[in-house]
């Protein structure tokens, strides 16, 4: 048994929307980025080699594998420049965009943080101005904190 570290990705966060009637062009449209992974309701895939039928659309759009750093700050900041923009004005706009698409609960916004560190590290937390940001647009944020010889927290 080795006492390495497993080879994890240290950060990483994303955005997510989930919803039986999402539309995965309109999320790139109203966000201006594409996806990681997306799909809608009714695709087609195969599982254990037999045909299956995705029952709700999703879309994400994650840090992992583009931003090679193990800051979270820089992961959050990244995702909130999708959201709102690099400086924006009027950052509402945006986020009233996304709030008119989960009103009816269909469609649900959330933004998912992993974070692995080091034994005795200090967790991450997570600025009051994200928080707001996600918040003002309806969304909730999951996160999955890891650290070497310790049990996981997920909040």
């Amino acid at each position: 048994m080795s006492t390495e570290p497993r080879p994890l990705p240290a950060t990483y966060a994303a955005i997510v929307f989930k919803g039986v009637d999402l539309e995965p062009e309109l999320i790139s449209a109203m966000l201006e980025a594409p996806p990681t992974l997306s799909y809608r309701r009714g695709d087609r895939y195969i599982i254990k080699d037999k045909p299956a039928e995705r029952k709700f659309g999703l879309w994400v759009y994650s840090t992992r594998n583009m931003l090679n750093s193990t800051s979270l700050e820089e992961h959050l900041a990244a995702l909130e420049r999708i959201l709102i923009g690099d400086v924006s004005l009027s950052p509402s706009r945006s986020l009233e965009k996304i709030q008119d698409l989960t009103k009816d609960c269909s469609i649900t916004f959330r933004i998912d943080i992993f974070w692995y560190g080091r034994a005795g590290a200090k967790l991450p937390e997570v600025s009051r101005s994200f928080q707001y940001v996600v918040s003002a647009a309806r969304g909730t944020i999951e996160m999955d904190l890891h650290r070497d010889d310790e049990s996981t927290i997920a909040a």
